[in-house]
């Protein structure tokens, strides 16, 4: 079998990795049986179990077919390609719920994503008639935004909505530094979260500290998460575009690292995090935790921690057993200062994993 678009890609310099599920396994079949994929393709797999995509991404999506998650699948591929030691590394995602014999919540579409190192592209498209119809389809769409995403091939029409990485944020994908800050701010009191929204907990909590503590806060987004893809740069501009601060966009992934690239300051955090911080298990035992801990010491770090309701019930530093130097970080904000029942979680759409 040849294809005349699949020997076009094996003729670019583009090398990749490519994860299809709910559909597509005909693309990979063309690119893989054209002769030259050996030069293009450095991986590719059909995560269609919930557990196998779960896995992909470092949790359960909040829905299999969606624009998220086929950018996630992309930014994780691309990850993949660029370990894989691509020179010039693209990462190709589609995910769909095409027609089937089992019931099934919402359209029949297709979700597809392109992750390079200069932008993030993304498409979605309604898809009708048989499986069989539809897998062609799939196909077609998918070989359009290949072309326009990799720039192959002029395409009429754009299927693809593009996000275009400034200079630092695509320097902080490629790993070539760790933070760079929107606005002026001097690191001494920074708010670090996923924020994914934003909300008024957020906002307020920021107030009470700057009041507490007379300095000026940022807020901190990492786009690093252990064991998950980077945030693409979709997230990275919509996240963004929520804050009326200052914010210290930075690939630290660990409260070790932020220590280090923020000395001397305070960081805002809700108890819950705190916990997380104590637990010797994400830093593979109590020796190596207590290390990490005298570490944060030796930076000046300091903790403000708020309360918050876990298991139905308000909990403070004092509910838990953490560490003593951990604690010697640490400086409270009371109920009586602050108290807002609210979490990011709750504001985002119900989870669901929708079958395929």
């Amino acid at each position: 079998m040849t294809s005349t678009r699949a020997r076009r890609l094996h003729s670019s310099p583009w090398q990749g990795v490519l994860y299809v599920t709910g559909g597509g396994a005909e693309l990979l079949s063309e690119i893989l049986a054209t002769e030259g994929a050996s030069r293009t393709v450095l991986e590719a797999s059909v995560p269609y179990s919930e557990r196998s995509l779960t896995e992909l991404l470092g949790g359960s999506p909040d829905q299999a077919c969606s624009a998220t998650t086929a950018r996630a699948m992309a930014m994780t591929a691309f990850q993949r390609a660029r370990t894989l030691g691509a020179s010039q590394p693209f990462g190709f995602a589609s995910t769909a719920s095409l027609a089937t014999d089992r019931a099934k919540r919402g359209s029949h579409r297709v979700h597809i994503a392109i992750q390079t190192a200069d932008s993030t592209l993304q498409s979605r498209f309604e898809l009708t008639g048989s499986r069989t119809a539809q897998e062609a389809e799939l196909v077609e769409i998918a070989w359009r935004a290949i072309n326009q995403g990799l720039g192959l091939e002029a395409t009429l029409g754009s299927p693809l909505q593009t996000v275009t990485a400034t200079a630092a944020w695509r320097e902080l994908v490629l790993g070539n530094f760790v933070k760079t800050v929107t606005g002026e701010h001097d690191g001494k009191l920074l708010f670090p979260g996923s924020f994914n929204p934003l909300h008024d907990g957020h906002q307020n909590m920021m107030v009470v500290a700057e009041t507490k503590l007379g300095l000026s806060g940022a807020f901190e987004l990492s786009i690093e998460n252990p064991d998950k893809p980077l945030l693409d740069y979709f997230e990275i501009r919509e996240r963004l575009a929520q804050f009326r601060h200052p914010v210290w966009l930075t690939r630290l992934s660990t409260f070790t690292q932020k220590a280090q690239n923020f000395p001397n300051a305070t960081f805002i955090v809700g108890v819950d995090t705190l916990i997380r911080i104590a637990d010797a298990k994400y830093y593979g035992g109590v020796s190596e935790r207590d290390k990490q801990v005298a570490q944060m010491i030796d930076q000046g770090t300091r903790f403000l921690v708020f309360g918050r309701t876990i298991d139905d019930a308000y909990r403070s530093i004092a509910d838990f057993d953490l560490p003593q130097g951990l604690l010697q970080l640490c400086e409270e904000v009371t109920e009586q200062e602050f108290r807002l029942d609210i979490s990011s979680t709750d504001l985002r759409p119900g989870r669901t994993f929708s079958p395929f």
